[in-house]
Parts: structure tokens; C-alpha cells; sequence
């Protein structure tokens, strides 16, 4: 079984919660723009994860693709680099 990255769960969480599908799954490979939200929401959402994880995420079209980038972005700020 695949080892499950805790942040990307914490993720998982929040959009859950978000949403109100307590059945809702991610990936590191689901794509911001295709979770069915307009870009609104997705702000909305990426506001929420900033809050619930005690981060900031800087979103960049470019880069900010995945639930993988955002991950990664996190991962960076809570290791320092």
C-alpha cells in the first residue's frame, strides 16, 4: 500500500469539508482545475487550507497546477526551504 503523504490528507480533509463530500478523494495528481470548482471557490478553498495548516500558499497558474505543487509549496514552508 502506498504511503500517504500527511499534508496531502490534511488537504483531502479540508476539501472534504469544503465541499461537504466526506467521500471526496485527491491525489497528488488531481488538477486544481478539474475539481469542478470555478476559480472563486478555488481561492476560497486555498484561503481555508492556508488557515486549517498555518501556511501561505502563493498561487501561480504555472505553477500551481496539482494538489502536488500545493503540497510541495506547504512542504517547503514547513521545512524552510
Amino acid at each position: 500500500m502506498e504511503k500517504v503523504n500527511p499534508i496531502l490528507g490534511q488537504i483531502e480533509k479540508v476539501i472534504q469539508e469544503f465541499n461537504g463530500q466526506s467521500d471526496f478523494k485527491i491525489t497528488m495528481e488531481t488538477r486544481l482545475d478539474g475539481m469542478g470548482l470555478d476559480s472563486l471557490d478555488t481561492v476560497s478553498l486555498m484561503m481555508e487550507v492556508e488557515d486549517k495548516l498555518g501556511v501561505t500558499i502563493e498561487m501561480n497558474k504555472e505553477t500551481t497546477v496539482t494538489i502536488g505543487d500545493v503540497v510541495k509549496l506547504i512542504e517547503a514552508q514547513k521545512t524552510g526551504k
